[in-house]
Parts: structure tokens; C-alpha cells; sequence
């Protein structure tokens, strides 16, 4: 096709966006990626030992918190002869070159390239982007469309604590941690009660003296391994999308009472399994009940200079604190009158509140699109991937957007459906449940796999597999390869291969998988 379209960023998003645009026909394609490497939040990175700044998130010892089989692209199989359940950042990292490799992608991607800005001409609507190359002048170019791939953890949010000047120990957020091993003979407070807090509280309770979790509201708890399986092997379409909402959250509930017990008073929330994020951590709640982690169930009154003053009236002498207090949706080279939400119109928190139709496509800028602005439980990669195939179906036409009032009007009513579920939160403002939200992108793609096409394919010349396919569909892992199965750039021979394999727990992929995998290559 003769669009031209910038994508920026060259994470997980921005490659998706790239793959997906070259296999429909979009080959005019630019992706900006300001650091000297592909992979986005995955590259580990040290804090500049002078400024302190790091583009990077990752620490060291981060583990992903969606297994193997559910945090790949659909049509790219992490391989499980070589790759283990759960993994760190050096072997995701890994996956994402494989991943680069296989597509022929590297050669859209202009490294070392740092996007100034992209402003809407009133005229024919494109898009001209200002951007600067290291070393080089500033330049600028026009697109037809824009892909904003940047992400949500580039601007760490500090609160402003009264007294937070005062301190004479060490205090920042989490975005700048790394290893343990400084903290050692410290004492240390955390704030928070995400994946974060609980990875920092567990590791840096190796070397410290004392570590303090301190959270207001608490949250649930779940472990990586539920009785030897990774937990998302019980999160099955039938639990997500078929039985009442009260039913499975009961039974997952007492999946992770037999498995972790009682949760501790001090962390023990008031709301539902479902009303805010979960926490992944599986020997968070060992340490605390073992003495090396004491959580606070409070906030945090004010800080003076040797000690951290909690809203129940504790006091805290300590060394450090540390932050892990979330992030805000940052994306300086857009104005915020292109994607934002303005607070008189919000519903929700307006700190992080986005004014996109189905989180992707911004209702007076039809050709602005941003990937990977979602926060669920479950991994972002298939999600991401499937908000740039429906992006990319509004560019091709083969999705045809509503008007820019309908778009608001949905927006509205996402975030009116998003306040009366969950927790009022700055965290909360861009939850999605992953199977529902990406059968919905699908179906306007003609890709959902719906109990109706998958029993229909039961009297076709294969109807043995056409069953297993559906059983595995319907009751086993949520794989993105069900997402191959029909549809524009379906893979379907591919899909089936990939949801047998993991229906019967192979631990190894079968040649036809392998020949499917192979036939692929550079889109």
C-alpha cells in the first residue's frame, strides 16, 4: 500500500506495530527508537552514575510474571526446549531479537533516533514528525499515520510526601533499582503494593536489617506455580468469558487460599479478587510471616530527616525508601490534546485517563494510534499485538472507525463500566481483561475464535482436531495462537499446531510446528 507511517519506539509494541504492518502490504514504514537497541523496556539498563536517569525499568532479577506460553506473539512460539516456564529479562530480550530475526524487522528501525514531536497538518491531516539523530541536526518528515509505541513506564511517579526534602537517607523510586546488594546492614521502607514492591521487599529482605512494606489498601496475592502449574493453566476462556463473573472468582479465590493460605491482616484488602491489580510474588507472604518483611497497613503521614511517619501514627527510623509507587503516562512528543483525557470530562482519575476509542484509536485524530497503554493481568505482548493488527485494519480499511462523538461516547462508557468495578486508582484507569478485549478487537477483524467457527470446523475433512482444537480453545491455556485461527492474517495450520501442543504438555516442538514456524520467515 502507498501509507507511509511512523511508528515510535522499538519495544514490544513498536515491533508488533512494524510486523503487522509489513504483512498487510504497509512496507513505507519507519520505526524512531531513541536508544542504540532494539527492545525497549526488555534492554537492561544501568542509572547514568551521574544524573541518575535510566530509560530502562528492568532490575535485575526480574522475573515475568505471565509464563512462557501466554507471553508471545501469535504467531511466534517461544520455543519450550529452550526456554523454561517463567524467565528474567536477558532471555525475553533474547526472544524479542529471535522474534526481530525471523521477521526481517531490523532494517525499518532507525536506532540512536529521538522523536522531538508529531503535529497533525490542518489541511490533508498527516502527520509531521520532528525528530533528531545523535550527532545530527534535527529533521523533519511527514506520515500518514503515527504509532505511539513508547510505553507507560518512562515518567516515575513520586508522590509528594510532606516533609520528602527532609530526608537525609536515600529515597527514589523503583524505576532506578537494580541489585540488592548496596542495602545491605540498611533499613528499608517500600512503598507500595504492586509487583514491584513485593519483588524489592523480597530481595532486598536478603541483606537488610529491617524492611518495611508499607501499603494503604493492601492486595491479593498470587503465587507463579499452583500445584506444580504455571497459575494462568486455571485462567481458562470457560473461567473469563462463560461462567458468571461471582462464580469464578470464587473458585480462583479458593484455588489461592488451599495454595498460599490466609493472607496476613496488615496486607489483607478490603475489595474483591478482581477490583484492583494482583501482586505476583511467590515468597512474599513466606517472608512475611517468617519476620523479614513487616508490612504497615497504612499511609504515609509525613517524612522528617531520619524517619518515615505513617498515617496510624508509627514511626519508622530508616535508611532508605524506596517508591514503588507507580508511573504517568508520558508521551512528550505528543500534546496531550491528542490522547488525553481533560478532567472535567473524566470519569476516572484524570491523572492517567486516555481519551483513546478501545484504548488504541484517539476520536478527532482517526490516523494517531497508541500501542500497549493497557494494564491487565496477563501479559502485555498478545495484547499489544492485537492492538496493532486492529490499528492496522483501520489504516488497510478493513475496519471501519465510528464518529468521533460515537468513539467519545464508548470512551465514556468504558470508564463509567471501569469506575463502578475497580478500585479508584491512577493504577486503574486503563484496565483490561485480556480474552474479552482482544475478542473484541478480533471480531472486527473476523479473527475471534467463537465456540460457533471452532464447532463448525468439527464437520470439515479434520473433525478429530477440529475437537481438540475447540477443547483447547475453550479449557486450556490461554495461548495468542487462538487468535491465528481465523481471520485476516490468520495462520491457521500454525494456531493448531501450537494449542495441541500445549493441550498435551509437550515439553518440545513437533516438527510440523517447526516447518509451520519456518514457512513464516520475513513477512
Amino acid at each position: 500500500m502507498g501509507l507511509k507511517v511512523a511508528i515510535i519506539g522499538a519495544g514490544i509494541s513498536g515491533l508488533a506495530s512494524l510486523k503487522t504492518c509489513l504483512e498487510n502490504g504497509i512496507t513505507e514504514v519507519t520505526v524512531f527508537e531513541a536508544r542504540d537497541v532494539i527492545g525497549g523496556q526488555w534492554k537492561y539498563q544501568e542509572p547514568d552514575p551521574e544524573t541518575g536517569e535510566t530509560a530502562s525499568s528492568i532490575y535485575d532479577n526480574v522475573i515475568l510474571n505471565s509464563c512462557r506460553d501466554t507471553s508471545s506473539f501469535s504467531d511466534f512460539p517461544i520455543d519450550p526446549g529452550r526456554y523454561p516456564d517463567y524467565f528474567g529479562h536477558r532471555q525475553f530480550l533474547q526472544y524479542i531479537h529471535e522474534y526481530v530475526d525471523h521477521f526481517g524487522l531490523a532494517g525499518f528501525v532507525k536506532l540512536r533516533t529521538k522523536v522531538i514531536s508529531c503535529r497533525q497538518q490542518q489541511q490533508d491531516k498527516k502527520w509531521t514528525v520532528a525528530y533528531q539523530e545523535q550527532g545530527h541536526d534535527p529533521v523533519e518528515a511527514v506520515f500518514d499515520a503515527v504509532l505511539a509505541c513508547t510505553g507507560t513506564l518512562s515518567k516515575p511517579m513520586i508522590p509528594d510526601f510532606k516533609g520528602r526534602d527532609t530526608f537525609r537517607g536515600e529515597l527514589f523510586h523503583s524505576h532506578t533499582y537494580r541489585k540488592p546488594a548496596r542495602f545491605e546492614g540498611k533499613r528499608v521502607a517500600i512503598i507500595g503494593f504492586g509487583n514491584s514492591a513485593a519483588d524489592l521487599s523480597s530481595e532486598i529482605s536478603t541483606v537488610a536489617t529491617e524492611v518495611h512494606l508499607i501499603t494503604r489498601r493492601g492486595g491479593w496475592v498470587i503465587p507463579r506455580y499452583v500445584l506444580g502449574k504455571p497459575a494462568e493453566a486455571y485462567d481458562s476462556r470457560v473461567f473469563e468469558t462463560i461462567l458468571p463473573k461471582r462464580v469464578s472468582e470464587w473458585c480462583q479465590m479458593k484455588l489461592c487460599d488451599a495454595v498460599m493460605g490466609s493472607l496476613p491482616e496488615e496486607i489483607k484488602p478490603q475489595h474483591s479478587l478482581f477490583q484492583a491489580n494482583l501482586t505476583v510474588r511467590s515468597d512474599l507472604l513466606e517472608n512475611i510471616r517468617t519476620g523479614r518483611i513487616t508490612p504497615h497497613r497504612a499511609g504515609v503521614d509525613k517524612i522528617t530527616e531520619h524517619t518515615i511517619v505513617l498515617t496510624n501514627g508509627t514511626e519508622l527510623e530508616v535508611d532508605v525508601i524506596v517508591c514503588c509507587t507507580g508511573y504517568d503516562i508520558h508521551l512528550p512528543y505528543l500534546l496531550n490534546e491528542y490522547y488525553r483525557m481533560q478532567e472535567k470530562d473524566s470519569v476516572l482519575p484524570a491523572r492517567n485517563s486516555l481519551n483513546l476509542y478501545k484504548l488504541v484509536a484517539a476520536p478527532r485524530h482517526p490516523n494517531l494510534f497508541c500501542i500497549g497503554y493497557v494494564h491487565l493481568e496477563g501479559p502485555l505482548v498478545p495484547v499489544a499485538e492485537a492492538q496493532a493488527r486492529w490499528a492496522v485494519g483501520v489504516l488497510t480499511g478493513h475496519v471501519t472507525l465510528p464518529s468521533a462523538e460515537e468513539m467519545e461516547r464508548s470512551i465514556h462508557t468504558y470508564q463509567e463500566d471501569l469506575a463502578s468495578k475497580m478500585v479508584s486508582s491512577d493504577r486503574h484507569t486503563t484496565i483490561v481483561k485480556y480474552l474479552p478485549y482482544c475478542d473484541d478487537l478480533f471480531s472486527q477483524l473476523n479473527a475471534a475464535p467463537t465456540f460457533w467457527r471452532l464447532f463448525q470446523r468439527i464437520f470439515t475433512s479434520r473433525p478429530l482436531q477440529a475437537y481438540r482444537v475447540l477443547v483447547a480453545v475453550y479449557f486450556g491455556l490461554n495461548s495468542p495462537a487462538q487468535y491465528r485461527l481465523f481471520g485476516r492474517a490468520g495462520k491457521p495450520e500454525l494456531a493448531a499446531e501450537i494449542l495441541l501442543r500445549l493441550s498435551r504438555g509437550d515439553s518440545t516442538m513437533t516438527e510440523e510446528e517447526k516447518k509451520y514456524i519456518r514457512s513464516t520467515a520475513q513477512v
